[in-house]
C-alpha cells in the first residue's frame, strides 16, 4: 500500500490492456499530473520455459524453447545458449571463422531491426504518427527479408550447437537484384552447417556429412547475404532521412529531454544493462568488454551518452543502428574473402529430422557418403574435436570435464547470459538464462516516480523492457 496525502489517488492499469501490449500490472499513485509512486507486478504470462527446456529430448529442442521465450531476441538468446554448450564441450576455440562471421551477421541484423522498431514506438509516444509509421514499415521490411532467407521473421532456427542451420535458406539471383526485377526465392538449397548432429547417452555424435556443390552453394549463400545488405542499405538511407526530420522537430526533442532521467549512482546500484546503462555513460557492451565470436577483429566505438534521459536512450539507438549496419557490411566483406572452399552439408533435414535427434546410434547408422572434398579448415576442426568410429562421430572424453558451460551475447537491449550443466547424453538438466530486463524494469519503476503522467508512455517505450523475458 502507498502512503497517501490529501489529493492523492490510486489507479491501476493492466494486466489486460488494449492492443497487443504484454500483460503487466501497473499500480499508480498520483495527484493530478505528477506520478508519485509506481508499483509493477509481473508474472501473468509465466510459462516455466526453463523447466520445459530441461524436459526436452535433445539439444536442438532446447534451442527451440530458448528462442521462443522472447521472440524479439530469439537469435541473441539462442546464440548465448549455443556458446554455453560449446564452452561446456571445449569447442569455443575450434569454431571456424566463417561460422562466427555468419552468427555476427544475423546478430547485428536482429539488433538493427529491434532498434528501428523501438524508434517507431518512441516517435509514437511523442505523437509523431507519420515517422512512427515509417519506422514501423522499415522494421517490417527487415522482418520480411529475414523471412525470405530463412522462413523466420525473427531469425529463429539458425543457431545450433557448433554451427548454424540454414536448411531453408532461399538464395537470391544476382542478376535479378542488379536489374531490380523480381527476385526468385522459390528454389531451396538445404545447407546445414553444423558440427554436431546427435548426442546419445554415450555422447556419440551421429552425422552424415555431404559436401555441397562448392561453387554454386558458396556463391548462392554469399548472394543471400549480399541481397540482405542491398535491401537494408536502402532502408537505412530512408531511416536517416526520418531521423534528420525528427531531430528538427522541436516538440519531439523537447518531450524526450529530461524525461525519465536516471543518474549514474542509482544506475550502478541497480546494475543497469544495455541501452539504459549506455545512456548514463556506463559502457557495458560485451562486444567491447569481453569480445566473443570475431568482435575483437572489428574496431567498435562505444555508443554512449551521459544525460540518462529518454533523448539519450533515443540517440544511443540511432548510433547503434549505424554501428550494426557497418558490422553487417564488414562481416559480408570478410566472408567474401575467406569463405571456405566447401560447405558441409548434412542429410536433407528439417528442424524435426536428424540434427540433434535423440534416437539411438544404432537407429541412425547411415550410409557413409563422400567426404573427400572437405576443406582443410574443417578437416582440422573435425580431427581435433571429433573422432570417426563406424561412421559416427564421438566427442572426445575430455570434452565432458567441464562442470558448467557459460555463454553470453549482447542483444539490442543488453547482455543475455546462459549457463548449462549436467549433460545426460541428450540434454542439459541444469540450464538458466538471464535477460537484461530483470535489472532494467526495476530501474524503470524507480525513476518513473516524480515524473509527469503524460510522459509515462515515453518512459515505457524508451526503457523498452520485455515482459515476456521477465516472465520466462
Amino acid at each position: 500500500m502507498f502512503k497517501k496525502f490529501l489529493g492523492d489517488y490510486e489507479f491501476i492499469w493492466g494486466p489486460v490492456k488494449k492492443g497487443v501490449c504484454e500483460s503487466s500490472y501497473y499500480h499508480f499513485l498520483t495527484s493530478s499530473e505528477e506520478l508519485h509512486e509506481l508499483d509493477i507486478t509481473l508474472g501473468y504470462k509465466t510459462r516455466n520455459a526453463i523447466k520445459i527446456a530441461k524436459e526436452k529430448n535433445n539439444l536442438y529442442e532446447q534451442i527451440l524453447v530458448i528462442e521462443r521465450i522472447a521472440g524479439m531476441y530469439a537469435f541473441s538468446a539462442s546464440l548465448s545458449y549455443c556458446l554455453a554448450v560449446e564452452d561446456y564441450f571445449d569447442l569455443t576455440d575450434k569454431i571456424p571463422e566463417y561460422i562466427k562471421l555468419i552468427r555476427m551477421f544475423f546478430a547485428e541484423l536482429e539488433r538493427l531491426r529491434n532498434h528501428v522498431e523501438n524508434l517507431s514506438e518512441i516517435s509514437g509516444s511523442t505523437y509523431l504518427e507519420v515517422p512512427s509509421s515509417l519506422y514501423a514499415y522499415y522494421a517490417e521490411k527487415i522482418k520480411q527479408i529475414s523471412s525470405e532467407v530463412n522462413f523466420s521473421r525473427y531469425l529463429m532456427g539458425i543457431n545450433t550447437v557448433g554451427g548454424i542451420r540454414l536448411n531453408n535458406l532461399n538464395y537470391c539471383i544476382d542478376e535479378a537484384i542488379n536489374t531490380h526485377t523480381d527476385v526468385d526465392i522459390n528454389t531451396n538449397h538445404d545447407i546445414n552447417i553444423n558440427i554436431t548432429a546427435d548426442m546419445d547417452t554415450n555422447a556419440n555424435i551421429n552425422s552424415n556429412f555431404n559436401t555441397a556443390n562448392t561453387n554454386k552453394h558458396n556463391k548462392d549463400m554469399l548472394q543471400g547475404f549480399k541481397y540482405i545488405i542491398k535491401e537494408v542499405s536502402l532502408y537505412i538511407n530512408n531511416i536517416e532521412k526520418i531521423i534528420k526530420q525528427n531531430s528538427e522537430t522541436k516538440s519531439h526533442i523537447d518531450r524526450l529531454k529530461t524525461t525519465g532521467k536516471i543518474n549514474l549512482k542509482i544506475a550502478e546500484k541497480f546494475h543497469a544493462e544495455g541501452i539504459v546503462a549506455k545512456s548514463v555513460g556506463i559502457n557495458k557492451d560485451l562486444r567491447l568488454k569481453y569480445p566473443y565470436l570475431s568482435y575483437k577483429d572489428i574496431k567498435l566505438e562505444p555508443a554512449s551518452y551521459n544525460d540518462g534521459d529518454a533523448l539519450s536512450r533515443y540517440l544511443v539507438r540511432i548510433a547503434e543502428i549505424r554501428q550494426s549496419f557497418n558490422i553487417i557490411k564488414i562481416c559480408y566483406e570478410k566472408l567474401a574473402k575467406s569463405f571456405p572452399d566447401n560447405i558441409l552439408n548434412s542429410i536433407e533435414s528439417s528442424h524435426s529430422s536428424l540434427s540433434l535427434n535423440s534416437s539411438s546410434s544404432s537407429d541412425l547408422n547411415l550410409k557413409e557418403q563422400n567426404k573427400n572434398e572437405i576443406d582443410d579448415n574443417n578437416k582440422q576442426f573435425f580431427n581435433e574435436n571429433l573422432k570417426n568410429k563406424n561412421n559416427f562421430y564421438e566427442l572426445n572424453a575430455a570434452a565432458h570435464n567441464n562442470k558448467y558451460g557459460f555463454g553470453f551475447s549482447e542483444s539490442s537491449e543488453g547482455p543475455i547470459f546462459c549457463i548449462v550443466g549436467e549433460f545426460n547424453g541428450k540434454v542439459f538438466k541444469k540450464l538458466n538464462i538471464k535477460y537484461p530486463f530483470d535489472n532494467n524494469y526495476k530501474i524503470f519503476s524507480y525513476f518513473t516516480k516524480n515524473t509527469m503522467m503524460m510522459d509515462f508512455n515515453i518512459n515505457e517505450t524508451s526503457y523498452n523492457f520485455s515482459v515476456a523475458a521477465c516472465d520466462k
